[in-house]
């Protein structure tokens, strides 16, 4: 669980870290008991889904219980939740996963061998300023 103060509550915004939709982001509509959740979001499907496979983020949009997905949509366009998320930490390591899974092989080569260059010049001023 993050370090930050995440509460369950209808409108909270979480990430889906399980099966089909893992990665996608949904809003938490109603608390159906201890267990589930009935979240639904622009890329995903209204349903039931288990706390054990949602992630909660501290980002939170004010709206009712159980509203209509048009309604849904509406107020998260209007808080701009997709930009919100992508300037969090977690949003741009996505990303970045994203970014890195759709990498050519000659493209993972070139990471790798700048990874290589970039660790020899911290090895080297390490080094220099151990010498001091």
């Amino acid at each position: 669980m993050p370090s930050r103060q995440s509460i369950v509550e209808i409108g909270r915004l979480v990430v889906v870290n399980y099966g089909k939709d893992n990665g996608k982001l949904g809003l938490i509509l109603d608390v159906c008991d201890t267990m589930t959740a009935l979240v639904d979001g622009p890329n995903l499907k209204r349903r039931l889904i288990n706390f054990r496979r949602l992630a909660l983020t501290s980002i939170k949009i004010p709206i009712s219980k159980s509203v209509k997905h048009s309604t849904l949509i509406k107020a998260w366009e209007a808080a701009d939740v997709d930009a919100q998320f992508a300037k969090t930490t977690w949003g741009q390591k996505l990303a970045q996963q994203a970014r890195r899974a759709t990498l050519t092989d000659f493209e993972r080569f070139t990471v790798r061998k700048l990874k290589q260059k970039r660790n020899k010049i911290i090895a080297k001023k390490v080094k220099e300023l151990k010498g001091k």
